[in-house]
């Protein structure tokens, strides 16, 4: 598939950081359809990629991502880019007072097939905000596993201001990420969040200047391609599969887990790595 609305490209020293890339920076990288279609059939791509160890998300030009664009997604044009299904609108009743409940449901399905195929990566995710960062993509932003943000980046859950509620996943992950409070607090008001009280509510991993954010970003996602993948892919299923269970029930399942890592040549490597003091040369083996 050829990619118009969103860049894909390799980068880091094992060439596994996929950095992608909104492309609509006229509209802020405000989501479409067609937009979530690609950004779908990248991540899918990826998810079934060995060789993938880190995925960066990050917009072109000046924002992050501005949320779903209204004009060109809220209303059903654009599903025809979706294979599998035709436009959930079509043939709707002509009416000024019809509201095409089922169509709305579909629509749903089209934008949270796209997150929760995020969401089943098993490699580190790293969001990078740059700017403007507000509903669908303060979503997207709080789904991934780490966050690296410009000083120029500010946060609003701004469908309350539409009379909606985060519905692709933020009411669930912004309580995570920042807090019950702080996230009821965004969540009710619709009010902006500045990328500082953002860092100090522990939304982000780092802060930097926006002169250094595009090198620094890279910086730490090349960190984060050097570490093991085999270890990295089971901390994080570990860490999302066991958050609700009991400390003795997720030992159990830890220990049915374990040997998919201690079979794993990259722990033979870390621990002569260890022995002969130097750094450790993963493979992903």
């Amino acid at each position: 598939m050829a990619y118009e609305l969103i860049t894909v490209e390799r980068k880091g020293e094992h060439d596994g950081i996929i950095w992608l890339e909104l492309n609509r920076p006229e509209k802020l990288n405000a989501l479409t359809f067609p937009l979530l279609a690609e950004m779908y059939d990248a991540l899918t791509r990826i998810r079934m990629d060995r060789t993938a160890r880190v995925l960066v998300i990050t917009g072109k030009g000046r924002g992050f991502c501005a949320g779903m664009d209204a004009g060109g997604a809220g209303d059903g044009r654009g599903t025809e880019f979706w294979d599998d299904n035709p436009d959930p609108l079509l043939g709707a009743p002509d009416s000024p007072n019809y509201t095409d409940n089922e169509g709305q449901r579909l629509n749903f399905r089209y934008e949270t097939k796209t997150f929760a195929e995020l969401r089943r990566l098993d490699i580190p995710v790293i969001a990078g905000v740059n700017g403007p960062c507000v509903g669908a993509g303060f979503d997207m932003a709080c789904l991934c596993d780490l966050l690296v943000a410009s000083t120029n980046a500010r946060y609003q859950v701004a469908y309350v201001k539409r009379g909606l509620y985060a519905d692709l996943g933020g009411f669930w992950a912004i309580p995570k990420i920042i807090g019950w409070r702080k996230a009821m607090e965004m969540m009710f008001t619709g009010r902006f969040m500045s990328a500082q009280e953002g860092h100090e509510s522990g939304l982000s991993n780092y802060l930097f200047e926006p002169e250094d954010f595009h090198e620094k970003l890279l910086e730490f996602a090349q960190e984060v391609e050097n570490g093991p993948p085999v270890g990295q892919k089971v901390g994080k299923l570990m860490a999302y599969r066991t958050a609700y269970l009991d400390y003795e029930s997720a030992l159990e399942l830890s220990g049915g887990v374990l040997p998919l890592v201690t079979g794993s040549f990259d722990r033979i490597e870390g621990g002569q790595s260890f022995r002969e003091r130097r750094e450790p040369r993963f493979t992903g083996f």
